[in-house]
């Protein structure tokens, strides 16, 4: 996936071309209903809110989360959509994150490539910026975009097709792992707390991952929970209870019923990816202009 800039900075090139009717009619090959149609399965992007908003929908399924499901906001940002502050000196009670003095202290050594705190070129050390995967929980509480879920008898698997991310979440009773080796999203296992209420407890992430795009850190204690509600047929609710004694004096709201919408069983999720060969075209190409920074890998 090329960098969030550059994907902007694309669209904003995309659209000039499509609103030119001139130039559009000199490139643009000719093409059918049916072509276009066929065209128009690949590569789905959600209907706009407006369209279904204040419609009635039918009733949920018990114990099934299954489906391809999609942040129902406008940006999508998981925990900045919700109001979280970039700093927690911001002097709003309400928005105070519980740091220990270490967590604080982590926190303010994170110098993010964009959004509220972004830092300088020469500064920046987001994980991101360098292609790594983005780790859970960060997963939902950046970008949160499209994903899919399925259920078998023994597991949930959940895809994320923002940076190719999939998990594994176990449902067939066995206990979190006490020693784990950390991986990029963890260990996670779940069961129902009631038919429309699905439950996830996950520990074992790799430290160096960031919680958010903010750049909240964590530490190898870090155990997250999700709570999946499905409402209706049509909509469910995400929340994250971050729970770090290291870092935070106190478990913490990360995400207060988070609203994700079904989507048509034949949506199809476009790719979201995170390539250093793209990385080093961006560098290259356009990188070094009109204010974008490059990567630090390729200055």
């Amino acid at each position: 996936m090329m960098p969030r800039r550059l994907t902007l900075l694309a669209m904003a090139l995309f659209a000039g071309w499509a609103l030119s009717p001139v130039l559009r009619a000199q490139t643009a090959p000719a093409k059918t209903a049916g072509s276009q149609a066929e065209q128009e399965k690949w590569n789905n992007v959600p209907p706009r809110k407006s369209t279904y908003a204040g419609k009635k929908s039918d009733p949920a399924p018990r114990r099934d989360l299954s489906g391809i499901w999609d942040g129902a906001t406008s940006a999508g940002n998981g925990l900045e959509d919700q109001g979280a502050p970039a700093m927690p000196e911001d002097g709003k009670p309400e928005h105070q994150i519980p740091f220990t003095p270490l967590g604080l202290e982590k926190f303010k050594l994170t110098k993010p490539s964009n959004g509220p705190r972004q830092s300088e070129l020469g500064e920046i050390n987001d994980p991101l910026y360098m292609c790594d995967p983005m780790g859970f929980p960060r997963i939902e509480l950046f970008e949160l975009r499209t994903i899919e879920i399925a259920q078998t008898a023994n597991q949930v698997i959940y895809l994320n097709e923002y940076y190719g991310q999939w998990r594994i979440i176990w449902t067939d009773g066995r206990a979190l792992p006490k020693d784990p080796d950390p991986r990029w999203n963890g260990y996670s296992v779940g069961k129902w707390e009631d038919d429309y209420t699905f439950v996830v407890q996950t520990v074992g992430m790799k430290e160096a991952t960031w919680l958010d795009n903010v750049g909240r850190p964590h530490s190898d204690v870090l155990r997250v929970e999700e709570r999946f509600h499905r409402v209706d047929h049509d909509n469910m609710e995400l929340s994250m209870t971050i729970d770090d004694p290291k870092m935070y004096t106190k478990p913490w709201l990360a995400l207060d019923k988070y609203p994700l919408r079904l989507q048509s069983p034949d949506f199809d999720m476009p790719e979201y990816l995170c390539a250093p060969s793209e990385m080093g075209d961006y560098n290259s190409q356009i990188g070094n202009r009109g204010g974008l920074s490059p990567s630090p890998n390729n200055k």
